[in-house]
């Protein structure tokens, strides 16, 4: 197997690291604190929420299609939109959320909203790459190497072990992703309740 001439990924040194820790600890924390003040601030209207649901739909769409072939257990995912991006479900949850800022929201906040999902996600995401680099040794750095974290482009196509994957909903209900589904259900009917009481 072919070595990466430059390996992108890199454990972080134990003072990162721990920052890295806290800032995954609280993004909860933090995410809720948005949801407060934005249901606070919701003002939607039929043309804002017909306009941005197709935002929101398709970040619905691609968390579906990549937990449909998420299965770490035993190798570097490369099937499905893991082929196109590192963090297709990261992604999707921006879009989600991005979407419901646009639709709800004055568009004042959303510069918020890409500053809290970046405190939020990006310590995250370092973690998880740090991980997968020490669980499969060189194959998550040649994959890293080759597939952007999340623009959805291939720069030099999928190096050493490329195995395609099928759909299955089975992952899909197995990472229980139906939880995404029902919070957003019931962000998306929180978000009309400040119309209704005050109109």
């Amino acid at each position: 197997m072919p070595r990466a001439q430059s390996p992108v990924v890199e454990k972080p040194s134990p003072r990162l690291e721990h920052l890295l820790i806290a800032l995954s600890r609280w993004r909860i924390q933090l995410g809720f604190c948005f949801t407060i003040a934005a249901l606070l601030c919701a003002r939607p209207t039929w043309h804002s929420y017909l306009s941005f649901l197709p935002l929101v739909a398709g970040g619905v769409a691609l968390r579906g299609w990549a937990r449909g072939h998420l299965d770490r257990a035993e190798r570097v995912c490369t099937g499905g939109p893991y082929r196109l991006m590192r963090h297709p479900l990261y992604v999707g949850s921006f879009l989600m959320g991005l979407g419901v800022t646009l639709m709800a929201l004055p568009w004042a906040f959303v510069p918020l909203f890409a500053v809290v999902f970046l405190v939020m996600y990006v310590p995250k995401a370092l973690r998880e790459e740090a991980y997968l680099s020490d669980r499969f040794g060189d194959a998550y750095p040649l994959y890293a190497n080759a597939v952007g974290p999340v623009m959805p482009h291939l720069r030099h196509g999928i190096v050493g072990e490329d195995i395609r994957s099928h759909f299955e909903w089975r992952r899909v209900w197995r990472h229980r992703e139906w939880h995404t589904w029902i919070g957003l259900a019931a962000v998306l009917v929180s978000v009309w309740l400040p119309s209704l009481l005050w109109p």
